[in-house]
């Protein structure tokens, strides 16, 4: 029994230390900013990135990442990585790196400390950075402390029924209001759900039993 406890046990903490996204892959992280904010909140370097482990759940989260030199032509889409609630991002010595995409750094609400090569400017400039500086060693922009872009800019949600809320660097989300719902917020009541999902289940079981019996007419007895 000790035996078959203690393997699980190596097999858990194994799967943790094996867990790994393919954007921190490379060389060990060698920016200042990145490795003097993991050692304030008691991270690990994990190759480029910190990772941070919650002593509650067990869960790792990764909350710095150093991406110089990286060779980088445009921003990494942060939005579909999973394990990700960057605070510290270094993307300086990337001299071809050019902000090409509408959704850079898009869901990142933590973060609070950007370093950009000198070509690029900060997301939204002071509009949603409480401070733009220049930095040395190597070169470049450092945007910090993210504001609540909602706060400056009132106008980005016009519809009574919706309410902005940020979703990263000069990104936002209009969200319902309580009791409103659609398109633009516009339609109210609740959702009908159970009328929404039984008529989604009918189509399906109707397209199914028509496309098996259309299939089966075709197959010789």
């Amino acid at each position: 029994m000790k035996i078959i406890v203690l393997s699980i046990l190596v097999n858990f903490i194994s799967s943790f230390e094996s867990e790994d996204v393919s954007i921190c892959a490379g060389k060990i992280a060698t920016s200042p900013y990145v490795i003097e904010f993991c050692d304030w909140y008691g991270g690990t370097i994990k190759h480029r990135c910190c990772r941070l482990y919650d002593n509650d759940t067990f869960a790792a989260t990764f909350i710095a990442i150093d991406l110089m030199d990286s060779n980088l032509t445009e921003v990494p889409d942060f939005s579909h990585t999973e394990n990700l609630n960057l605070t510290v991002i270094d993307l300086r010595s990337n001299p071809d790196l050019e902000p090409s995409k509408e959704n850079d750094f898009l869901t990142l609400i933590y973060l609070n400390d950007l370093l950009l090569p000198e070509h690029v400017n900060c997301p939204g400039g002071l509009r949603v950075w409480e401070r733009v500086d220049s930095v040395d060693d190597p070169k470049g922009i450092r945007c910090r402390n993210q504001t609540d872009i909602c706060v400056n800019s009132t106008h980005l949600c016009d519809e009574e029924s919706s309410l902005c809320a940020a979703n990263g660097p000069n990104h936002f989300l209009c969200l319902c209001t309580s009791g409103y719902y659609g398109y633009k917020c516009l339609r109210y009541g609740t959702f009908p759900t159970a009328i929404f999902f039984g008529s989604t289940a009918g189509i399906t079981i109707f397209a199914s039993i028509f496309l098996y019996w259309k299939q089966r007419r075709h197959v010789k007895k």
